[in-house]
């Protein structure tokens, strides 16, 4: 018995291994009834319309719910890819015809039909065709194992697409034609939009303004107040309202909170320029007093959706009730072609609520500071920025019981490939706190951790930005330009404490060794936004640096160096404000690397073989279009037996 047993179970895996190889072909009538619950993603991909995908991801069973519309009575296409194009992408493409799915599993190899997988990992739940639209709703794995398919993650991905008018004629969809495209996602993220609460409030901040022709790169700076509340009230997130070449010419709009240096109301300071239209950014007309306001509050960027705060925290409004009175809204223009009488206006919606959260929330920026010193040479494919918060910083400004990270905002600009948050806690690294290596700086969306980390003091935190310049023939530095260089992270957290800003800087003695330069002026100020200071030759840093044979020198040498060598701390309450510590300097803590643990089922299916490996998968995961199938070949073979 035990041995026809077992080849009872073997036969029937080796048939359920046929059937999901290459495609399948389900009758409807076999797919149970879908429960239409609510997704907790929702993307409209391309402009029109046509193609809407929702999906549920559900990390306890490691896999994804995917419905998908299409505004079409032939076939769809979706899938993943790290950079919209087809090679290397996963595909799943489907069509209904005479009440039954065709389903096929591919992956992209180039500019061509993408072949079938061996096995196809897309499991069907449920299809329907109707007079407009067809729709199809899958489950698939977090990671399949299978070497031809993507592995889901919280990193940027992009969602791409495909439709045709009528069914195939053969086995595989024809060319797609102009119907087809790609949108931005985060699959595994939690939503960042939950739903507002019912008893919620809306402060609206509009502007418009004409950009001037002659700056390609436009930065502006005004002051708004909160109304007068005598009770206190919460933040907890903001929408943004586009209007005319918001959508083209808006880079990124962020509120500081503004804070005076000895904590007073900063009313007689501030209060004659609410209701004045602003100034031009960290220029000589910006009043000093806007130096006051560097606590981050709120950062849109390019791609972003908004966002609403998890139900425990919000950020408290008004002097008087632990926040700020007063607002700078700094926002950034891009005007790349020039043109004359650009006119750009936009709204964002700050929510808010006097039903009070559990807890004070807060936001640090973090990473390189915002000085010369971050440099990316010409026509290099692998250059590494980073920038610390040092344990001396966390030990003097956190509490004893620490804080909890519960969303990051990761931002770099257009030659950023890769950005990473590490985390080290005396001599070892803990798991990173958010990964991206697939940034991509149209798509600056905040995530929202599925588990908080906790951040002690004494704890150090690293940014990391993977560059890649080869398309410039002159070197990058950072500026306010779209076309110069960040490379930054912000961690939402709670409970709030005073801290704005922990990062840090090659220190200038390490440059003027590696660059061969003379030597700084000697009123450098590192804790400024100082972007091209003198190098004691008559030449500014940024010429210095363009000056050099970089073809010729060893740029992977110089690039460890700086990684490895002294970094300069920026460790401040608000702008000029540090914090006092025992030392100025940090670098990357002396710790045991964090080693992600190998996946145990792809071990299992890589020790064991991939088809029999995944048919044991299988039999655990069986779709209920499968079932009386299986059943009924399960009763043929105890017959015969």
């Amino acid at each position: 018995m035990v041995g026809r047993g077992l080849l009872l179970h073997s036969a029937v895996l080796t048939w359920v291994g046929i059937c999901l190889a290459r495609g399948m072909t389900v009758d409807l009538a076999s797919l149970p009834a879908y429960d239409a619950s609510r997704h907790t993603h929702e993307s409209v991909l391309d402009p029109d319309g046509v193609f809407t995908v929702l999906w549920t991801p559900d990390l306890d069973k490691q896999e994804v719910v995917w419905e998908i519309h299409a505004r079409t009575r032939g076939w769809l296409g979706f899938g993943f890819s790290s950079n919209g194009g087809m090679d290397g992408a996963d595909i799943v493409t489907a069509w209904v015809e005479d009440g039954k799915l065709h389903l096929q599993d591919r992956h992209g190899v180039g500019p061509e039909m993408p072949p079938e997988d061996e096995i196809s990992d897309w499991r069907p739940l449920y299809a329907r065709e109707n007079d407009t639209h067809t729709m199809l709703v899958v489950a698939r794995d977090v990671n399949t194992c299978d070497l031809n398919d993507y592995v889901l993650s919280n990193e940027t991905v992009r969602l791409i697409y495909a439709w045709g008018e009528e069914d195939p004629s053969g086995d595989h969809p024809p060319y797609h034609g102009p119907r087809r495209g790609n949108r931005y996602g985060l699959v595994l993220a939690p939503f960042h939009r939950d739903g507002l609460p019912e008893d919620y409030e809306t402060i609206t901040v509009r502007q418009r303004i004409v950009l001037p022709h002659t700056q390609d790169t436009f930065y502006w700076c005004h002051i708004e107040k909160i109304p007068e509340w005598k009770e206190k009230h919460h933040y907890i997130g903001f929408d943004m309202i586009y209007g005319e070449n918001a959508h083209s010419n808006l880079h990124h709009s962020v509120a500081f909170e503004c804070h005076t240096q000895d904590g007073t109301d900063p009313a007689k300071l501030l209060e004659r320029h609410v209701g004045h239209p602003g100034y031009e950014c960290y220029t000589p007309n910006m009043p000093p007093e806007f130096y006051l306001c560097e606590r981050f509050l709120i950062n849109w960027a390019i791609g972003s959706e908004g966002e609403l705060l998890p139900e425990k925290v919000g950020i408290p409004l008004r002097h008087e009730h632990g926040g700020a009175t007063y607002l700078m809204f700094q926002s950034h223009y891009d005007n790349k072609q020039l043109k004359r009488d650009v006119t750009v206006e936009w709204g964002m919606r700050l929510h808010h609520t006097t039903q009070l959260r559990q807890w004070d929330a807060s936001i640090i920026g973090l990473g390189h500071s915002l000085i010369f010193s971050l440099t990316v040479p010409p026509r290099t494919s692998d250059w590494l920025v980073a920038g610390h918060c040092s344990s001396a910083c966390t030990a003097a400004a956190l509490p004893p019981e620490g804080v909890n990270i519960f969303t990051v905002f990761l931002h770099g600009h257009y030659l950023v490939r890769a950005i990473r948050l590490r985390h080290f806690r005396g001599h070892k690294e803990l798991p990173p706190i958010a990964i991206d290596a697939n940034y991509a700086a149209d798509f600056q969306q905040s995530r929202r951790l599925f588990r908080e980390v906790k951040l002690l003091p004494g704890d150090h935190l690293t940014v990391e930005c993977d560059y890649n310049s080869e398309t410039r023939g002159a070197a990058s530095f950072t500026g306010w330009s779209a076309d110069d260089e960040m490379c930054q992270a912000f961690i939402n957290y709670y409970p709030r404490v005073p801290l704005a800003v922990c990062r840090s800087s090659p220190h200038p003695r390490l440059l003027t060794r590696l660059y061969h330069l003379k030597e700084f002026q000697s009123d450098l100020d590192l804790s400024t936004f100082e972007f091209n200071p003198a190098v004691g030759d008559g030449r500014r840093y940024q010429e210095a640096v363009n000056a050099l044979p970089w073809a010729s020198l060893d740029k992977q040498k110089i690039n460890s160096e700086i990684i490895n060598g002294d970094q300069f701390i920026k460790c401040q309450y608000n702008y000029g404000i540090p914090l006092k510590l025992n030392t100025n300097v940090t670098r990357y803590p002396k710790a045991v690397p964090f080693v992600p643990p190998e996946d145990e089922l792809c071990a299992g299916r890589r020790k064991h073989g991939r088809v029999s490996a995944t048919a044991s998968v299988l039999s655990s995961r069986l779709t209920h279009s499968l079932l009386p199938w299986l059943l009924a070949l399960v009763v043929v073979v105890v017959v015969l037996v």
